[in-house]
């Protein structure tokens, strides 16, 4: 497994609102590196060239819960996060 860098998001993290789910979204993006889809659990990413999981445990853990805060953001105020996922691949990508 590899070995974590320090974490930019971690247990005491909080998602409040759509900015914030857009700097966590950009953060997998552009930091991570990381083509995510909201729907996805983090343990499923691996890394292509060695067949390692990309994120550690705490990570998965971490990020998921983070998801899970975002969609509930999102879904209060009627914001699609599908929109707002692929706004930043998009942003991000150059596309």
């Amino acid at each position: 497994m590899k070995k974590s860098r320090t974490m930019t998001y971690d247990k005491d993290s909080h998602i409040k609102s759509v900015e914030d789910v857009k700097a966590f979204f950009h953060y997998l993006v552009d930091e991570r590196k990381v083509n995510f889809h909201p729907d996805d659990d983090f343990a499923d990413y691996i890394n292509y060239d060695d067949k390692t999981p990309t994120f550690t445990i705490e990570e998965v853990t971490v990020y998921n819960q983070l998801m899970e805060k975002s969609f509930n953001v999102c879904d209060a105020v009627g914001v699609d996060i599908y929109e707002i996922g692929l706004q930043e691949l998009q942003e991000v990508l150059g596309v």
